[in-house]
């Protein structure tokens, strides 16, 4: 069949040259850009059979002034053309991050991602490589299709079929003669490959686990169905890997727990929340403690201490530099020491968990009463009346009231995002977590607000909150933040902590 390849016209994206997932989506054709197409569509093939376009608005723009002069066309939005999807990266030009990815991309890097959350090659191949073949399938040999798209994604498709042209300038049009959809198949063949060595890569890291069948089984499965999940890329499979399977996870005295639930917390300098802290969880019944030292150097560890005759703690120690997704593997090797059948109540070092009535209700009777066996929750970010990161520790009573929002998730079900820092800076950072579960050997504790199977998510009760601390305490990324006059305080939505309402939840 006879191809023809068509790039849109300059748009409002192009002139601003921004990295941005808003320009990305709703960027609209220039005046220019408008004039360009006019002009290159005078050269059109008189009949065109099918015209397939991206469903943004640059695109669509753009074949719309090809289908007035084909009306005939039988006209197809196919979603699959879509630009590759940035993350969210906004208002940034020359962004040497997308610069570092696209390298490792032309490398032969199928795997590292645009973004948190964007795409990488494997992605955007398989899907390409998909609408090629469905266009193989659904057209017969002597039709002439058109394709309107992004010139990355035309070069792309380009590539998939061996075709060797120069990248197509905006507006304009390349029409190829009988094209070969050989290269296409070997193509697929070729992504097939790269998926098995990956699965393959992973199997072999969790055979020499030493974890219970059931878990063992379920990372295996993680590997086979989800490969290529924006949740498990490879430095964080890698270092949750290394997680579960570190020695250097220290036990430094063996306690006794009672029946009930266990909590498991990782802590790293909180001398200045420590006995709030502990003391907050003593008072809604909690008795057992698993708290990991992870390179404290302040007295958080001996004012921990000294609350040993008051409850059963059990003392770790890890000397490793900090990582997410290792101690999220370390939690999972912690849950795996302490075996099945027991409740766990996971908690930063920052986050006091508040329920209905908690300041009278025991969490055990709470958890009891309400039948739960694995709980859902959101956290609220709790700030002061003065400039972020002001002020003392009881000056931190207020959290926001109506400003949490919920988008859908597949396959994990929700998100919730929102809050002072989504209100005061537009970040959307994720606020659900899932602190409490009842472990059978069967859940993969994948991060802080999933689990594998992704069932235990959907099954998870929303019925408590987390109050957040972090403003207390400086890091890297806020610390630009600490030299500004910024307030989270708000009259209008800030409510005290004891304001709260448990009844929306």
């Amino acid at each position: 069949m006879d191809m023809i390849f068509m790039r849109h016209g300059e748009a409002t994206d192009n002139v601003k040259e921004l990295i941005s997932d808003r320009e990305i989506y709703w960027s609209t054709l220039t005046e220019k850009g408008k004039e360009t197409v006019k002009d290159s569509i005078k050269n059109l093939p008189v009949e065109i059979d099918k015209i397939y376009v991206s469903p943004f608005p640059r695109t669509i723009e753009t074949a719309h002034f090809v289908y007035e002069k084909n009306p005939k066309s039988e006209v197809i939005i196919e979603k699959r053309l879509h630009e590759i999807y940035y993350g969210k990266y906004s208002g940034q030009k020359n962004n040497e991050e997308l610069d570092q990815i696209r390298l490792k991309q032309i490398d032969g890097n199928f795997f590292a991602r645009f973004g948190d959350y964007g795409e990488n090659k494997y992605d955007i191949e398989y899907r390409l490589c998909e609408f090629l073949n469905d266009v193989y399938k659904n057209n017969f040999n002597n039709n002439k299709i058109m394709i309107v798209s992004h010139g990355s994604i035309t070069s792309y498709m380009k590539r998939i079929l061996n075709i060797k042209s120069p990248h197509i300038k905006t507006g304009k049009i390349e029409e190829f003669i009988n094209v070969d959809f050989s290269p296409l198949f070997k193509h697929i063949k070729m992504l097939k490959k790269i998926k098995e060595a990956k699965i393959k890569e992973r199997t072999e890291q969790i055979k020499t686990l030493n974890i219970n069948d059931n878990l063992k089984n379920n990372l295996i499965k993680i590997s086979k169905q989800k490969f290529n999940n924006v949740e498990f890329p490879d430095d964080y499979f890698s270092s949750y890997i290394d997680g579960v399977s570190t020695k250097k996870l220290i036990q430094e005295n063996k306690t006794k727990f009672e029946d009930g639930i266990i909590l498991i917390c990782i802590y790293n300098n909180f001398e200045n929340f420590a006995e709030k802290w502990i003391n907050h969880y003593i008072n809604i019944g909690i008795k057992n403690f698993v708290l990991v030292d992870n390179n404290s150097v302040d007295s958080s560890t001996k004012i921990l201490k000294n609350y040993n005759k008051k409850v059963n703690i059990s003392f770790w120690k890890i000397n490793e530099d900090y990582n997410y997704y290792k101690m999220c593997g370390i939690k999972q090797q912690i849950l795996e020491f302490y075996g099945v059948g027991h409740k766990y109540l996971f908690a930063s070092s920052d986050e006091l968990l508040i329920y209905e009535n908690y300041k009278n209700v025991s969490f055990e009777d709470f958890i009891i009463t309400n039948k739960l066996s694995v709980i859902k929750s959101l956290t609220l970010d709790v700030y002061n009346n003065k400039n972020i990161f002001e002020g003392k520790l009881e000056d931190y009573n207020y959290v926001d009231k109506g400003t949490y929002k919920i988008s859908s998730s597949n396959p994990y079900n929700q998100k919730f995002y929102g809050g002072p820092i989504f209100r005061v800076f537009g970040k959307t950072c994720n606020l659900q977590k899932i602190p409490f579960i009842t472990y059978t050997g069967n859940e993969v504790y994948v991060n802080d607000s999933y689990y594998y199977p992704w069932n235990t998510n959907h099954k998870a009760k929303l019925c408590l909150y987390i109050l957040k601390y972090k403003y207390l305490k400086e890091n890297n990324e806020e610390k630009i933040l600490s030299n500004k006059k910024i307030s989270f305080y708000d009259k209008n939505i800030s409510i005290l902590i004891d304001e709260i309402d448990f009844s929306n939840i």
